[in-house]
């Protein structure tokens, strides 16, 4: 007797994890990130989503998550064009998640870039460096910068630079901190003032690359101001910070698509 007892809700939980994985529905998150001349980037994450999943004591109501893909939005215009950049995804019912991702993207000399690919001036479509070899020159160079820093109680904002065309060099800047500042004690950073910039230049498109120097002047960050605040950087839009106020995080209410031209606050 005990025994159909114990078969009948193990039935249950496989018919339930069974009917779980058939129903499951592909979202796609979106976060736009807006920038200073009206352009905005658009990230967007797919994810399968298991209503049923509060049946199965151990499931997760969230799988097979993909990372964001950049897509760029220029001003006036509903096209999205492939960045070539990828973000790995946070979840975005944090609104402080939200800045953390856009503020990886700026706009530096006119020229909106993710960090990794930049659209060139007078073009549409993004470029993509290629990643720098690192050779055992290279090596050495990096052991001497990362004394360097060490030496001024410096540190390296994670995954935030900036990277442009200007005069006729390709700049790449990565934002430094104060180590002990106050304000940088937190994850995100975002509130962390610039001290300086990790500064490096190719002369041939990021084919070989100078050795990186720490600069106090920097090209595309302005120092003693939080990176929250730079002029350059990305900030999420109104509408992606109403999408996702008060929001649960297995995506009980799919997210709006990216806003065209005709639509407003």
């Amino acid at each position: 007797m005990g025994y159909r007892h114990f078969l009948h809700p193990l039935s249950f939980c496989l018919a339930a994890t069974v009917m779980a994985d058939a129903c499951a529905v592909e979202r796609t998150e979106t976060v736009e990130c807006e920038l200073a001349d009206g352009s905005a980037f658009v990230l967007q994450a797919k994810h399968s989503w298991i209503p049923l999943a509060v049946f199965a004591r151990h499931a997760n109501a969230r799988e097979d998550q993909d990372d964001f893909t950049v897509y760029y939005r220029a001003r006036g215009a509903a096209e999205l064009v492939d960045t070539g950049a990828k973000m790995e995804h946070q979840h975005l019912e944090q609104d402080s998640n939200m800045e953390v991702l856009c503020a990886r993207l700026g706009l530096y000399e006119g020229q909106p870039g993710t960090g990794a690919s930049l659209r060139m001036p007078g073009e549409k479509r993004f470029w993509v460096p290629a990643p720098p070899v690192m050779g055992q020159r290279d090596e050495v160079q990096q052991q001497r910068v990362d004394a360097q820093l060490k030496q001024r109680g410096l540190s390296v904002m994670n995954e935030n630079s900036a990277m442009a065309i200007r005069q006729g060099k390709l700049v790449r800047e990565l934002p430094l901190y104060a180590a002990k500042a106050p304000a940088c004690a937190e994850r995100s950073g975002q509130q962390c003032p610039v001290s300086a910039v990790l500064r490096t230049t190719s002369s041939d498109r990021g084919e070989t690359w100078q050795p990186a120097s720490i600069e106090t002047a920097p090209y595309f960050f302005k120092t003693g101001v939080a990176l929250a605040r730079q002029a350059g950087v990305a900030h999420p839009s109104a509408r992606s910070l109403r999408n996702y106020r008060h929001r649960d995080e297995n995506g009980a209410k799919p997210l709006e698509q990216p806003c065209p031209k005709e639509c407003t606050e």
